[in-house]
């Protein structure tokens, strides 16, 4: 029963809309070190963000942030020819041969170099680099541990590892955070790069062995679906329609499988019948060892990833 005493209040939508819009104009968007939390989309407008390397890894990563909701005005990218640079221009991005201008004037930075080239990169910036930065190392096979090592004491650092489809905003993106990275920087990293594709976060031990599944496990799809169509070919197909038949096949079985959430083994199942052509074909392709070859690739790539972290 209601205590008389008591006014109860009714609300209607009018007034329910424009609370919801007290709240979302207070200033509740600071951590405790000045840096600000992701709080929603529109953040991605303000964040200056810069790029060291202007690899493809990069161009992937820029063209994804870009078709969210980050300006152009507000990206730079660096690099040590022009070679790549073109590319970012075609964007609206700015550009520049200085890692120190592209360190000083973002809030971000991607250091998206061949892991050889991090430690003097990260010794060259490191002057410039301040509490408000989160730094974002590309590099396969490099630690957070070395990377915190190279940067100031208490630098906030995370590990991303994607992949190549991220130039087509289909990538498979894992990070790991930092010793000094909070939850929010890692909340930040995934809402800026979701229409990059896929982003997870992890442990710092998966990041190898996601670049044996999916850095590498790239290019053993289109090894793939080169050798589907080199069959075609041998079976009489022109090669031209051959390898779009087999790109669009390996599209058509992945979107499949990501959208319907079924095991790879249950939808392989659902295209066999007895006695059919599915059968016979999978049963040559596990006498050649397919099965045994691939998992023991992603395990090479791996190992190599991680041989590449002790250096």
């Amino acid at each position: 029963m209601d205590d008389p005493g008591i006014k109860k209040q009714n609300w209607d939508v009018k007034e329910t809309e424009l609370f919801l819009e007290i709240l979302k104009d207070l200033d509740m968007k600071k951590c405790l070190d000045g840096r600000k939390i992701k709080m929603d989309p529109e953040m991605d407008s303000q964040l200056k963000i810069g790029f060291i390397g202007a690899g493809n890894m990069a161009f992937g990563i820029a063209k994804g942030i870009l078709s969210g909701n980050a300006l152009p005005a507000n990206i730079k990218v660096s690099a040590p020819s022009s070679r790549n640079l073109g590319r970012f221009q075609e964007l609206g991005v700015a550009v520049t041969h200085s890692n120190e201008e592209v360190v000083s004037g973002s809030d971000l930075v991607f250091v998206a170099v061949k892991p050889h080239l991090v430690a003097p990169v990260l010794t060259e910036i490191s002057e410039h680099v301040t509490e408000r930065h989160i730094i974002v190392s590309v590099a396969a096979g490099v630690t957070l541990a070395t990377v915190e090592e190279l940067l100031p004491e208490n630098s906030v650092a995370i590990r991303l590892m994607p992949n190549l489809p991220c130039l087509v905003q289909e990538g498979a993106l894992l990070f790991a955070r930092g010793s000094h990275a909070k939850q929010e920087d890692g909340a930040l990293l995934r809402s800026l790069l979701h229409r990059c594709g896929l982003v997870e976060e992890g442990p710092e031990a998966w990041i190898d062995i996601h670049t044996g599944l999916s850095g590498s496990g790239v290019a053993f799809v289109y090894l793939f679906a080169e050798a589907l169509a080199e069959g075609a070919v041998k079976m009489g197909m022109p090669s031209a329609l051959a390898h779009s038949i087999a790109s669009q096949t390996v599209l058509g079985a992945g979107k499949l499988l990501r959208e319907s959430g079924k095991h790879p083994a249950q939808l392989r199942s659902e295209v066999c019948t007895p006695g059919g052509t599915t059968i016979y074909g999978l049963h040559t392709l596990e006498q050649g060892g397919l099965r045994a070859a691939t998992m023991s690739a992603v395990e090479s790539a791996t190992e190599r990833a991680r041989e590449l972290g002790r250096k």
